[in-house]
């Protein structure tokens, strides 16, 4: 398997890039004959001469996700409805919100590093202001929630992500920045895998966030800036749609070295993804990303927003 998120699901995807062809395969679900519970029976075991079995993190019980209609339907019952998050947006209060999204797609592809990486972007957000009110975390679907993320909801409820970010988007004085950190699973069109709530291995539209969806979210956003910090694969769909884009003027991209890297064949294999958490309240960002990604790749970013 390479190293990412990469596939599609219920199955097996071939890319070829640089040269290279990869394939990238989902392990099946097995489950003993009549097993409601759906419980993973397939184990990975420890041998000498292979790399050792990944740790995958603890399940809890399960999370229904809550009934919205926001963005499904339109009447007057809808509205009504409490939302599935608490709203963030004060009267004449401009605040840097943040909504960091991990799917995991499955409990036995779900992993101690990716909590990790989610745990450092949150740690590098509190340490440059941003209150913990205004972090809304979307997590896995069944595994138990980190003790030290505030805020914290399933990835299953899709309808929450997308009436969290609309709503921020769509108050004219919510956000200054709108900082997005997306770590899921990612079919080869840029589509999230959010979690499998059925356990059929099949993405359906509840269970997986397109491209198309997060850029009608966005679509003329009124925070001053919106940056996207991009940790998974295939990246580079959302990042050609967003160029020239009218929609997303104030829309900035930030890709993950080696996200990039596996798209045009090359691997940096000196890269760390943590580097994003070393960014300071001292630290000036367009600084910060040049060292990192060079002078030549700033070009093509929005000066004006990093500044």
């Amino acid at each position: 398997m390479v190293n990412g998120h990469a596939g599609s699901a219920g199955g097996h995807v071939v890319w070829q890039a640089g040269g290279r062809l990869c394939e990238v395969h989902f392990l099946p679900l097995v489950v003993r004959v009549e097993d409601k519970s759906q419980r993973q029976r397939l184990r990975c075991v420890d041998q000498a001469e292979f790399a050792r079995c990944p740790q995958p993190l603890p399940v809890s019980a399960s999370r229904l996700p809550v009934s919205s209609c926001e963005i499904n339907k339109n009447t007057r019952r809808c509205h009504l409805q409490p939302p599935a998050t608490r709203r963030s947006c004060r009267l004449y209060q401009t605040c840097d919100h943040a909504v960091l999204v991990s799917g995991g797609w499955q409990q036995h592809m779900t992993f101690q590093h990716q909590l990790q990486n989610l745990q450092k972007f949150y740690r590098m957000l509190r340490n440059n202001g941003f209150h913990e009110e205004n972090i809304k975390t979307f997590f896995t679907g069944n595994t138990q929630l980190p003790d030290n993320l505030h805020d914290v909801h399933a990835a299953t409820d899709k309808a929450a992500i997308r009436n969290h970010l609309s709503h921020i988007c769509r108050n004219q004085h919510c956000a200054d920045s709108l900082v997005l950190y997306l770590n899921s699973p990612a079919r080869t069109d840029g589509t999230m895998l959010l979690w499998d709530a059925n356990f059929n291995g099949i993405a359906d539209l509840k269970e997986s966030y397109s491209v198309n969806e997060l850029l009608a979210d966005l679509a003329g956003c009124r925070a001053t800036r919106v940056l996207l910090f991009v940790d998974q694969s295939y990246s580079g769909v959302l990042s050609k749609r967003l160029q020239g884009s009218q929609k997303h003027l104030n829309v900035l991209l930030i890709q993950s070295q080696t996200r990039h890297s596996l798209q045009t064949g090359r691997l940096n294999a000196g890269w760390e993804d943590s580097s994003w958490t070393s960014i300071g309240p001292t630290t000036c960002l367009l600084e910060h990303l040049g060292k990192i990604m060079g002078p030549s790749h700033l070009l093509e970013l929005q000066m004006g927003l990093l500044n």
